[in-house]
């Protein structure tokens, strides 16, 4: 069972679970909204794609392990949680990234949204 917060949210399919290699990341857009979603340890993740800084799109920096480093500032954030773990060079504060409940169901995959 979801918990109170995943109740009448939408399951929107972004495709299926070969599209989502284990150690890789991808953008999807779903409703809208740009969608980081990683494959970390053959479990996916879902956070904003826009980083939170300078509006860069994460999906353009790199993953090491289960963090986001930004391309353009160095920011750094958790894929499975969306916490900025590392302020950009530039020292200023940014916020974490929001978070999407992700499901996969045979071979699909769905956000909730």
């Amino acid at each position: 069972m979801f918990p109170q917060k995943y109740i009448n949210m939408p399951e929107v399919n972004i495709g299926n679970l070969s599209d989502f290699p284990d150690g890789k990341m991808k953008k999807v857009e779903v409703n809208g909204k740009e969608i980081l979603v990683s494959n970390i340890d053959g479990k996916l993740y879902a956070i904003g794609d826009v980083c939170t800084h300078e509006e860069c799109s994460l999906s353009d920096g790199m993953l090491q392990n289960d963090v986001v480093v930004c391309p353009c500032h160095y920011a750094k954030f958790d894929v499975k949680t969306g916490k900025n773990v590392e302020k950009p060079f530039t020292g200023e504060d940014v916020d974490d990234e929001p978070t999407y409940k992700v499901e996969v169901k045979d071979d699909n995959v769905f956000i909730l949204i």
